[in-house]
Order: structure tokens, then sequence, then C-alpha cells
């Protein structure tokens, strides 16, 4: 029996919004209290002035008779509600961006800590640009409706309830006219989106969709906008964001034609709607039961129309901001419904650092978040004893990634075991399990900091530590040249291939966990740079539970085991001599290293 949670509908759009906003909605509630205040003030002074119209009109045969002290009360009243008005406005908006401005600091930290504690398999089929669309643009529609939005929407709709009764109580048939008028305009307007509520989602899912397209495809681009120069190609040969852009141009193009004509006519109708009631007028004061009252409530109806036409344009605005809004908190709350990786209740603590994989299946996830039906990893079973190395060679897209990610746990297994110490990985608290690995991957990642900070991302420590790390790092002649407080990309400081991976590798040693996981880390260094790097290594792994995934087979050769994989099974286990004797495939895969080692540009 589901509960009455389960039942529930989640909410979405504005009061998903607010159920987000968190302990801010008192500030958002005194907020919209105040702008409806406001709003009510901005019609005094209409008021005022058909007081003083009256005034005019009753006394037109003797002008002598004329009010002076209420003419100048309500001149007064009209000023002093203008600045009321203001003040309270003005109260209204300082409330709502403090409210705002919490809203977006606490919701990009929750967003953070939230992608944090996701795998990496979901970044696998979820483009970096649709990530930082959703924290930095999506995010910053909500900041921008919460400060500004709202309390336009609390003074539209106020104001224009308020000027609607105002209309029925003096003249229910020229209130209907105006009523019926803006509602056509509405109806014209929204008409471009399509016939039902699907059919709007759908249009601004689009326009979300190709924004993030941009978004990501442009970042792809500026990476790769060094080789786009070197081969002398244009933006065209960059086929995703040249697509992505023109996908975003037509789609703009084509809707912005389909809402011209609609939106000629709603601005029309809006604007000029008094039109429409002064037919009306014409007929009251020519019909034969005319009086004076007939004039004043057409006056009337003239004087406060010109207070409407703003809220109406607003309200109109506002709306298309509404299905804006609602869109950007479903993205958000898409990132929020990500599940991480499942936390065991009573975790356990690895007092060893051995490493067993037990006939581990496991498959990556396609763009819909379903398991592909290619296996990564099938049926893998190893052993390795704390202290012991092992490499995994293989040919590409063999699974030798698979393996450390795995055991990192980035992604969950889909059947067997990975055990740390005894203990299966589920039953490790994630701050534990990270705690016990170092990583050194090919792909190094700098923060654009010092290098003392790049330094120790991984342990709180000394400049004395750092240092030594750094020596044992062969970083000697990076520190000499630029020392520990350059900031990276700043001043000339920009780090080779090289030098970034000896940082990170200074990084592990600083560290100092028991298990080691190195990724080709290697792979593409010069000669200098990788036997500064192998010695870097050999600092680096002493005593600890090592797996390598080489790309160069004489990194084999230091290893305790290897481990020669294909199409994610490990076809054989062993130390690198007795696969040379026993394994056909790996002394294949070993001579064809030697003779690529062997190569020339002569030869």
């Amino acid at each position: 029996m589901k509960t009455q949670n389960q039942n529930k509908k989640p909410k979405k759009g504005v009061p998903r919004l607010l159920e987000i906003s968190g302990e801010k909605k008192t500030l958002l509630a005194f907020s919209s209290l105040l702008s409806a205040l406001s709003a009510i003030l901005q019609f005094v002074p209409y008021f005022a002035g058909y007081w003083i119209v009256q005034e005019f009109v009753l006394n037109a045969h003797d002008l002598e008779n004329v009010d002076k002290n209420l003419v100048f009360y309500c001149a007064l009243i009209a000023i002093s509600s203008v600045i009321v008005s203001m003040l309270l406005q003005g109260a209204t908006f300082t409330l709502s961006h403090f409210a705002a401005y919490r809203i977006l600091y606490n919701l990009r930290l929750r967003l953070a800590r939230h992608l944090a504690t996701l795998p990496l398999g979901y970044f696998t089929h979820t483009t970096k640009g649709a990530i930082h669309k959703t924290l930095q643009e999506n995010v910053e529609k909500i900041e921008n409706f919460v400060a500004h939005k709202i309390p336009e929407f609390i003074q539209s709709v106020v104001g224009a309830c308020a000027i609607f009764v105002i209309f029925v109580w003096s003249d229910w048939r020229l209130a209907i006219v105006c009523v019926a008028v803006y509602l056509v305009g509405l109806f014209v307007q929204f008409s471009v989106y399509g016939k039902t509520k699907v059919e709007m989602k759908a249009c601004l899912e689009q326009f979300f969709s190709k924004l993030e397209s941009i978004n990501s495809s442009s970042m792809e681009f500026i990476k790769g906008i060094s080789v786009v120069k070197m081969f002398g190609k244009s933006i065209f040969a960059f086929q995703d964001f040249a697509k992505s852009v023109e996908d975003y141009h037509h789609f703009t193009l084509s809707f912005t034609y389909k809402c011209m004509r609609p939106f000629g006519v709603f601005t029309t109708l809006v604007n000029g709607f008094i039109l429409f009631a002064l037919p009306f007028c014409a007929y009251f004061i020519t019909r034969d039961t005319f009086n004076l009252y007939d004039i004043l409530v057409c006056v009337f109806f003239i004087l406060l129309s010109n207070g409407l036409i703003a809220p109406f344009l607003r309200l109109f605005n506002l709306s298309s901001e509404l299905m804006q809004i609602s869109e950007a908190v479903e993205r958000v709350d898409t990132i929020f419904r990500q599940k991480p990786l499942p936390q065991s209740k009573n975790p356990l603590k690895p007092t060893r650092f051995d490493i067993e994989f037990k006939s581990v299946d496991f498959a990556y996830q396609n763009p819909n978040g379903e398991l592909s039906a290619k296996h990564a990893l099938k049926n893998v079973s190893f052993a390795l004893r704390q202290g012991e190395s092992l490499a995994i060679v293989g040919k590409s897209g063999a699974g030798k990634s698979s393996i450390v990610h795995l055991l990192a746990r980035f992604y969950e297994r889909e059947r067997g075991g990975i055990f740390i110490g005894g203990v299966d990985i589920k039953d490790i608290a994630e701050c534990d399990l990270m705690e016990a690995m170092s990583f050194v991957f090919q792909e190094n990642f700098m923060f654009l900091d010092s290098l003392r900070e790049n330094i120790k991302a991984g342990k709180e420590a000394s400049d004395d530590e750092i240092l030594h790390a750094a020596h044992l790092a062969q970083c000697d002649e990076i520190i000499t040249k630029y020392g520990l407080d350059c900031v990276i990309g700043q001043g000339g400081m920009n780090l080779s291939g090289g030098e970034a991976q000896r940082i990170n590798l200074a990084r592990a040693i600083l560290k100092n966990a028991p298990i080691l996981l190195l990724d080709e880390v290697n792979s593409a260094l010069d000669s200098e740079n990788e036997a500064k790097l192998n010695e870097a290594l050999k600092n680096l792994a002493r005593g600890k539970t090592l797996i390598m995934v080489a790309h160069k087979l004489n990194s084999a050769l230091k290893c305790d085991k290897v481990a020669l994989m294909e199409k994610g099974e490990i076809l054989a286990l062993g130390t690198h001599k007795d696969l040379l004797k026993s394994c056909p495939q790996y002394k294949e895969l070993w001579n064809l290293y030697n003779d690529t080692q062997q190569w020339s540009i002569k030869n």
C-alpha cells in the first residue's frame, strides 16, 4: 500500500521554486506583502485625479464653488502615495534581492555537493555544457526571478485585480468589455506556443536543449581550437559547434517570425483596450436617460485604463517568464533526482589493503541512462596481496581503465564482488575508500591556484612536507623556476604535460595512501619527462598496493603481476616472464612493442 508521500505529486514550477528557497520563504512572503501594498498605492493618484475631475465637473456651472481644500488634499495624497509606494518598492526589492542571493548561494552549493556524490557514470552521458548551463544560467534565472519577477508578479496581479474589482463596482458592462479584450489578446499571443500545455512545454524544452548544445559544443571547440587553426580550418570544420549554432539560429528565427503577428495584435489590444469601451461610453452619454454620473464613469475608466496597461504588459512578460522558470527548475531537479551510489548504513574500515575481484561484470550506461548491451568487463577475477603491483595491458577498448574505475567506485558493478582487505567496497564509507587511494590519470587536472595548493589538494601539509613530496616527484626545477606561490596561468606560468603530471605525482606522494591507481600516466610524454616520471613513480609506489594501466609494456617489467585483457576479459595473468612463455597473445604484443621501439624514419 502506497504511503501518503508516495501518492503526493512532486511540485513543479514556482511551488517547487518556493520549496527550494527553504528558510528564505519568510523574507519572500514579507517582500510580497510590501509589493502588494506598493501596487495598491500606485493607483491612489488615479483616484485622487478622479476626485479632482469630479469636483470640477460637478461644479462646472460655478467654479467658485470648487472645494480648493479638497483639490489640495487630493494632490497631497497623490504625491504622498507615490513617495510611499516608491519606498515600499525599494524595501520590497531589497528583501527580495537578499533572499535571492541567499537562495542562489545555497542552491549552487547544494548542486555542487550533490554532483560531487554522483558516480562518474553520470558525467559520461551528461555533457559538461548541460551541467554548466544548469549551474550558471538556470540557477541565475532562478535568482533573477526571485529578485525581480516575484515582486513584479505580485504588483501586477494585485494591481490588476484591484482595478478589475473597481471597474466591476463602477460599471460591470464596461468592465466585461475591458476583460474580454485582454483575454482575447492573451489567447492570440499564446497561440504561437501551440494549442496545449504539452506543446508549450515541448517548445521550451527544445529552446533549453539547443542552448545546452551550444554550451557543450562551444566548450569542446575552445579546447580544440589550436588543432582547428593549425590545420587551417574554419569554425565550420568543427561540425558539432557549427550545427548547434545553426540549429539555434533557425529555431529562434522561425519562432520570432511565428510570434510577430500575434504579438502585434496583442500589443495593439492591450495598449488600446479602452478604445473598445469608448463606443459603449458614447452610447451611455447619448441615450435618453443620460446623466452626469455616466460622464464621470467614462472619465473614470479612461483615467484608470492608463494605469492598467503597464500591469497587463508585465503579466504577459511574466507568463513567459513563468514557463521559462518552470523549465529551469525542472533542469535543476533533474540533477537532484540523480541518485548517488548507495552507501552502507554500517560501514566497515579495512585494516589490510590487499585487493580482490570476484567474477565482476560491468557495462557502461548509454546517453539515456540505460546499461549498454555490450559489457566492458566480463567475469573478471584476480587477487593482489598488500604491497604487490599489477600492470594491466591490452589493446584499446579492452577494459583496462574500467578495472581502476570500478575499484575506486566511480561506477557500480553489475555483478560480482570487489574487496579491499576482505571488505566489499560497497561496505566501505566513501571518505574511507577515497582516503585509502591515490590516483594519477593520463589526463592530469590542475586547479587555477598556486603550486602549493595544487600539491596539497589531497592533504593539508607544511611547506617542508610539500617540498619533500615535490623533490620525490622530480619537481625541483619547477619549484625553483616558479616558486610555490606562483599561480598556474599567471605570470607566464604554463606547465607542460610532463611538468603537470609530476605535480600530480607530488600530490599523490604527499597523500601517501596505501593503494595507488595509475592510468596510462606516461603514454604521451617525451623521453626526458618519462625518465623523471618513472623515477617519481618509483618513490611513489614504494610499499603500496599498485594497479597500473600500462600503455607502454616496459612498465610491466617492474610489476609483480601482469594481466592481459581482451574484450573485457582477463586473457592471462602472471609475471612478465611467465606470460612470455605461456601466452602467445602476450608474446605477440610484446614483440610488436619492441618493433615500435626500434622503428625510425630511416628504417
